[in-house]
């Protein structure tokens, strides 16, 4: 197939579930895995440019992009993390880097934690954690689509903007998300949304002090400068992880919050291609490319 972007994607099959991957450039492999539930579209720029590095895997994660919905156990972020190392084993790429800003960072610490084997390195930015990113980001990712439920049936949550983008770019979602139950789909949400509980022992969400202790892999971490993601949860992960490199961001918490919230039209991914000098003297460091 090709995607939206003119590249070459593939379909891989992952307990039932359509999942689109790409590949493009060559060398050490970095899987890039988006922020909140975007598909891999919105970071092609980044994606290009760091083709120029090395080989680059972007996906679309089940519930993102074109790829399948998904409801069930465990948590959705569980179930993406899961799944990275799943394409990974099914394109033969592991041991891998993990990039990713915000759920994408979230998603390439919890692959870290579940399949270390499978990690070579870690890229994170954009670090979500703190009582009011956790209150937030559980609120956007799964209140919203409960009221729906309830309100309205699976109509509802079919016709909310988000799922109505997953079905127009997956037509078979619409029978996906139809069939099924409420109640299912309400515990489902509500289940997902506990690992989103902001507790004193979790700096960062998804993930306790002591499970980060436990990471041994290379690892460069952005600090934070934005209440999604403040300094604090960044500094944390750096404190914890042994060996991990602390970077400052290039860019602004004021540049971020005007294209999150407005009035600026050009969305915060677009600041991402400025990351990729670091990245690329941190592949420097962890891989043979130079």
């Amino acid at each position: 197939m090709t995607d939206r972007d003119g590249l070459a994607a593939s379909e891989v099959m992952v307990d039932g579930t359509s999942i689109c991957v790409r590949e493009r450039g060559s060398g050490p492999t970095l899987v890039l895995t988006p922020g909140g539930r975007l598909g891999m579209a919105p970071l092609a720029p980044l994606a290009a440019l760091l083709a120029e590095h090395c080989r680059v895997v972007e996906w679309d994660r089940c519930n993102t992009g074109a790829a399948d919905v998904w409801f069930g156990t465990p948590s959705e972020q569980t179930r993406w993390a899961n799944d990275l190392v799943r394409v990974l084993e099914d394109r033969g790429l592991g041991p891998a880097i993990l990039a990713g800003g915000s759920a994408g960072a979230r998603v390439s610490y919890l692959a870290a934690l579940r399949h270390p084997e499978s990690v070579r390195a870690l890229v994170l930015w954009s670090v979500s954690g703190g009582p009011f990113a956790s209150q937030n980001l559980g609120f956007e990712y799964h209140t919203v689509y409960v009221n729906a439920a309830l309100r309205g049936g699976m109509e509802a949550v079919a016709q909310t903007p988000f799922f109505a983008d997953r079905i127009r770019e997956n037509p078979g979602n619409e029978a996906r998300v139809l069939a099924i139950d409420v109640g299912e789909f309400v515990a489902a949400m509500l289940a997902w949304n506990e690992s989103f509980y902001w507790r004193p022992d979790t700096p960062v969400i998804g993930a306790s002090e002591d499970e980060l202790r436990s990471i041994r892999c290379p690892t460069l971490v952005f600090s934070g400068n934005d209440l999604f993601h403040p300094a604090e949860p960044a500094a944390a992960l750096h404190r914890l992880v042994a060996g991990s490199e602390l970077a400052e961001l290039p860019w602004t918490g004021e540049e971020w919050t005007s294209r999150y919230h407005g009035p600026k039209p050009a969305g915060v991914v677009d600041l991402y291609p400025r990351l990729v000098p670091q990245i690329s003297r941190f592949l420097d460091r962890v891989t043979d490319r130079s």
